[in-house]
C-alpha cells in the first residue's frame, strides 16, 4: 500500500478557506447577478485595455520610424548649417510630445469607459437581485406549507 504524502499547510489552509466560503456562495442564489456583473465588467475592461495597448504600440512604432527619419535628416544636413539638423530634431520632439498627449488622453478615456461599465452593470446587478429577492419573497409568502414564525 503506497504511503500518503502529507498535505502542505498551505494547501490545507486553502481547502479550509474554500470550505468556509462554499456555503455562502452555494446557499445564496442572489449572488449570481453580482458574479455575472463582475465577469462582464472584466471582459469589457480587457477589450478596452487591449485596444489601448494596440494604439499605444502603433504610436511607439511611429515614434521609432520618425526618429530614424529625423536622425537621417540631421546627419545628412549641411554641416555648415546646423539649424537644419536642429529643425529635424525639434520637429520629431514636437510630434513625440503630441504622441505622449494622445497616450494620456486615450488612457483617461479608457479608464472612464471601464468605470462606466462597472457602474452600469453594478446597477443592473442590483436591480436583478432586488427582483429575485422580491420574486422569492412573493413565492415564499404564497407557499401552502409555510408556517408562521
Amino acid at each position: 500500500m503506497p504511503e500518503e504524502k502529507p498535505k502542505s499547510s498551505y494547501s490545507n489552509a486553502l481547502v479550509d478557506i474554500f470550505k468556509q466560503v462554499q456555503p455562502t456562495t452555494t446557499a445564496n442564489p442572489f449572488l449570481g447577478a453580482q458574479l455575472e456583473q463582475f465577469w462582464d465588467t472584466q471582459e469589457k475592461s480587457l477589450k478596452e485595455a487591449e485596444a489601448f495597448a494596440q494604439h499605444w504600440f502603433e504610436r511607439r512604432h511611429e515614434a521609432v520610424r520618425t526618429a530614424l527619419e529625423a536622425a537621417r535628416s540631421a546627419s545628412a544636413a549641411d554641416p555648415t548649417d546646423p539649424a537644419k539638423a536642429l529643425q529635424s530634431i525639434a520637429e520629431w520632439q514636437k510630434h513625440s510630445a503630441e504622441r505622449l498627449v494622445a497616450d494620456a488622453q486615450e488612457w483617461f478615456e479608457t479608464v472612464a469607459r471601464c468605470a462606466a461599465y462597472a457602474a452600469e452593470t453594478e446597477a443592473e446587478a442590483v436591480e436583478k437581485t432586488i427582483d429575485e429577492v422580491a420574486s422569492t419573497a412573493k413565492k415564499a409568502g404564497k407557499s401552502p406549507k409555510s408556517d408562521p414564525v
